[in-house]
Parts: structure tokens; C-alpha cells; sequence
């Protein structure tokens, strides 16, 4: 239950968040709070409550009146007890929230201290700042004892472990590299992603101009940290997890709505991002059991999902941790190996986007896909939705198995790829109609993602100036090639650089 205590404007908001820090300190205070609750919800002492309501509400009106300010105070049918949390649209500098489950005191939807060791009034506001990505936050150097607490890691089962250990394990802990067999030092194409999706995740970290704090994806991250395991974690929380990892795998379109259309997800336990990728969305990633009970359930997916022989992923994640687990499936045994837990999230206090789950995650999606081109089909809403549906296309030339274009053998897959780099995304789609031969050079360039018609191709090291703006935004400069090759800006909010 919720209940509400509202003061709009005049000179009785002075202090508010002091006085109620003041009493919060009070000895009994949480049980007074809890009772003030329960009275509202007993049927005869909320009639009672509902007077007070309304004397109040009359009382606050006079004493705006008498001070200049208009009428700006709720409407007297309007209680303040609800089974719904809040949503405060007002111009209110700040809006407190006593947690009494938890015990943790919150401003704007961000948690903040732990009830049963509130600072004093003299200190709250040396507390309260802005983070690097304009988000109202706890200072860094709050004292510990004040800061909330959050919950302990949750108690595994051994039988959770059963695949883990019954299964042949090749190597545990591995870097990614190891793992897929790649070089430490990352290609033009794999430096493209991780940046566009330290961008991307950036983004959702960030305060934007002129909207409510509590409208943004930020007080949602806080709140995985207050979750205890799996089944606490509300719809919109699970499809935010999984959305921040489903963006390295979706076909890199970004466009008009209108002309892309990603499939939505639906919560499950287990979801396909890729024929050979599955993620699974697991808290306390960063506790070692958690991590290997979630590995342990990615294996024996895959292992019940996947007969044919070949190598598979899986994704084990939380926006503060992820890891990879690697199943090997051929006609005699199957074995696994497996990363660490990996940083994801960066700080909301770091001068730097990267974390080394980004870079995982970004690399892994990469990877070749063999059916990309027909996944970017199937997600191109204009005028077409299948492959098929390409038939009946006037601009496309399609492939004919039994007499292929005679040109498709004279020149080297690499002349085709450059001259396929140059082509626009609709042209480049009905290039890889042709045949095989192009198919497969389209797919190459679909690895590269497209935003509003351009096609990000590399990073680029000049401009840096743009690197140290007075906002302290951050953007990623692009190389950017359509009829013709310029640079492209994606700005990221990401923190302050200062030089």
C-alpha cells in the first residue's frame, strides 16, 4: 500500500525532506508510519482519516491563498492511500519515499539511505547530487552506514547444479577470446558495435531534458538492485534486462518504426535470440553459485532444444552482470566451457563507457550469422515482409537456381563486397536477391548497423573536440558510407570527460 503527503508550493515546503528525515529519526518511527497505513486501511478509522483529509486540504488552500499562491492542492475526493505507487507530475524539486518493507529511504524513485540509519538534517543535502548522467544520486562519499542495503544473494540448491557437473567442462572461466577462438584486438566491424552499443546502453542511463525522472529507464535500474532473485522481477523489469541484451543481437536496423519492425519479446525463462544464442535473464550473477546454477540452466537448455551438432551460446544476464557459456554438441559428447561474471552496467559515476560485458556481448553478436539476411527481411516492414514477397517486387532481380546471372562468377566475392559497401539499404537488399554469391556479401555488410540510412562502417579518431562538449556529452563520431562516405554523429550520455 502507498500513502501520499503532498505540499504544493508556499512557504510550508521549506525543509521537507529535513523534517521528514527528522522524524524518521525519531525513536518508533517506522512502526508509527506503519500504523498511520494500517489506520487507513481499517474501515472505521479511515472515515475518521478522511475528515482530517479534508480539513487539511481546505487549511493548505488558505494558507496559499494568503500568501499569493493559486489553488494547486488535490482534489478532496482524492485520497491519499493506494494500491499503486504514485506517479508525482509536479515541478517539486524533490519527491521523498519511505520505504517501509525495505526500510530504505528514496528521492525521485532512486534509493537512497537505509531507514534505520538516516544522516542528520545538516548533512542530507551534501548527499544528494547529480550523477555523470544527470540522474539525481547518492554522493559517492556518503558514509556507508547510511547508504540502503541491498538484499543478500539467494540460497541455491545443489540439484540446480546437476548439468553443470555431470556435463565436460573444457574450461571454466575463460576470456572471450579463448572461448571463440578470436584475437584480443577487435576488427573494425566488432569496434563499430562495441561502440555503438556502449552508446546505446549509455542512452538508456541518462537523464533526458524536459522529462520526469521517474518516467526514465533509470529508477528501474536501481531497482534491480532491491531484488532478492528471479521471481521478484516484475514484467517491465525483465523486459528491460532483456532488452539491453537483446540489442546486440537483433539485426542492427535502426530506422523508422515504420520501416523496421522488431518481434517483441514476451517473458520465458529462456529466450532465442539467435538460432545458435539463448539468453536468460538471472540476478546475483556476481555470487558464484547464482552464476553457475544459471550456466547450469543455460546447458541443459540448449541441450534439450539443439540435436544438431555444432556450437552454441548462451547468455547468462543481469544489467549489472553477464556470462557466456559455450556448448560444443557433435555426434559423441558434449562439452562446455565458460566465462566469468562480466561487468555490464557501467557506473553512473564512470568516465568511461566500456565495461567488459558490453564488449562481450557487442563481439558475440557480430559473429557471422548465416540466416541474417533473411532475419533483416523479415523485420523490413516496407512493402515487403518475406522473402517471398520479393517476387512480385518490380526493382528486384531475383535468382533463378536452374540459370544464375553469368556474372556472378567473373568478379572475386571481395570487388563485390566494396561495390555492395556503396549500395542503399533497399538497394543492397535487393542485391542480395541476385544469388548466393551476393547473398552472402550482403549479409557481410548487414553486420554493419544502420541508423536512418546510414551505415556506420568504423570509428573515427578525428574530431575529438566533439569528445569534450560544456554538457560533458559524450558522441561517437562514425564513419559513415552511402553513395558516398562522411562522418556521422551518435551522441551517447555516457559521463563527464574533462581534459
Amino acid at each position: 500500500m502507498y500513502l501520499t503527503e503532498s505540499n504544493f508550493g508556499g512557504p510550508e515546503t521549506d525543509d521537507l525532506g529535513i523534517s521528514i528525515l527528522r522524524f524518521m529519526r525519531q525513536p518508533g518511527a517506522m512502526q508509527t508510519a506503519q500504523d498511520t497505513v494500517l489506520a487507513w486501511l481499517n474501515p472505521q478509522s479511515r472515515r475518521r482519516l478522511k475528515r482530517r483529509w479534508k480539513c487539511r486540504l481546505k487549511r493548505r488552500a488558505r494558507r496559499r491563498s494568503k500568501h499569493g499562491h493559486n489553488s494547486c492542492v488535490p482534489d478532496e475526493d482524492e485520497y491519499p492511500i493506494s494500491t499503486e505507487p504514485p506517479f508525482i507530475e509536479t515541478n517539486r524539486e524533490y519527491v521523498y519515499e519511505i520505504d517501509l518493507d525495505r526500510k530504505i529511504f528514496h528521492i525521485d524513485g532512486i534509493p537512497f539511505f537505509t531507514l534505520e540509519c538516516l544522516p542528520n538534517g545538516d548533512v542530507f543535502l551534501r548527499y544528494v547530487c547529480k550523477d555523470y548522467y544527470r540522474n539525481i544520486a547518492c554522493a559517492p562519499g556518503c558514509p556507508p552506514e547510511h547508504v540502503y542495503k541491498r538484499p543478500a544473494s539467494p540460497v541455491i540448491k545443489s540439484s540446480l547444479f546437476a548439468t553443470y557437473y555431470s556435463s565436460v567442462c573444457t574450461g571454466a572461466y575463460v576470456t572471450l577470446n579463448d572461448l571463440l577462438a578470436i584475437s584480443d584486438v577487435l576488427s573494425r566491424g566488432e569496434h563499430v558495435r562495441v561502440s555503438l552499443l556502449e552508446t546505446l546502453i549509455g542512452q538508456c542511463m541518462c537523464m533526458e531534458s524536459g522529462v520526469n525522472e521517474r518516467r526514465t529507464v533509470v529508477p528501474i535500474i536501481y531497482q534491480f538492485g532491491l531484488v532478492s532473485n528471479n521471481d521478484q522481477l516484475t514484467d517491465q523489469e525483465w523486459l528491460t534486462a532483456c532488452s539491453m541484451a537483446n540489442l546486440a543481437f537483433i539485426p542492427q536496423m535502426f530506422d523508422d518504426p515504420s520501416w523496421f519492425i522488431h518481434p517483441e519479446l514476451s517473458r520465458k525463462e529462456f529466450t532465442w535470440v539467435r538460432e545458435d544464442t539463448v539468453v536468460h535473464i538471472a540476478t546475483h550473477l556476481d555470487d558464484e553459485r547464482c552464476l553457475l546454477a544459471s550456466i547450469s540452466r543455460l546447458i541443459h537448455e540448449i541441450s534439450e532444444q539443439k540435436d544438431n551438432p555444432g556450437d552454441y551460446f548462451g547468455v547468462a544476464f543481469f544489467i549489472f552482470h553477464c556470462a557466456i557459456v559455450k556448448v560444443v554438441k557433435d555426434t559423441h559428447a558434449t562439452t562446455f566451457s565458460h566465462t566469468g561474471a562480466l561487468q555490464f552496467l557501467p557506473s553512473f559515476f564512470a568516465d568511461s563507457p566500456s565495461t567488459p560485458g558490453i564488449t562481450v556481448l557487442a563481439r558475440l553478436g557480430y559473429r557471422v550469422d548465416p540466416i541474417l539476411f533473411a532475419r533483416v527481411i523479415g523485420i523490413y516492414s516496407r512493402h515487403v515482409e518475406t522473402l517471398d514477397d520479393w517476387h512480385d517486387h518490380p526493382t528486384v532481380l531475383l535468382m533463378e537456381d536452374e540459370n544464375p546471372p553469368p556474372m556472378n562468377g567473373v568478379l572475386p566475392p571481395e570487388i563485390w563486397q566494396e561495390v555492395a559497401l556503396y549500395l542503399p539499404l533497399r538497394d543492397l537488399l535487393s542485391f542480395g536477391m541476385v544469388s548466393q554469391l551476393c547473398r552472402d556479401v550482403a549479409s557481410m555488410i548487414l553486420r554493419y548497423p544502420h541508423i536512418r540510412g546510414y551505415r556506420l562502417i568504423a570509428v573515427s579518431k578525428k574530431h575529438q573536440k566533439y569528445l569534450l562538449d560544456p554538457y560533458h556529452s559524450a558522441c561517437f563520431i562514425f564513419s559513415c558510407c552511402t553513395r558516398r562516405q562522411h562522418s556521422c554523429y551518435c551522441d551517447g550520455w555516457f559521463g563527464t570527460l574533462e581534459g
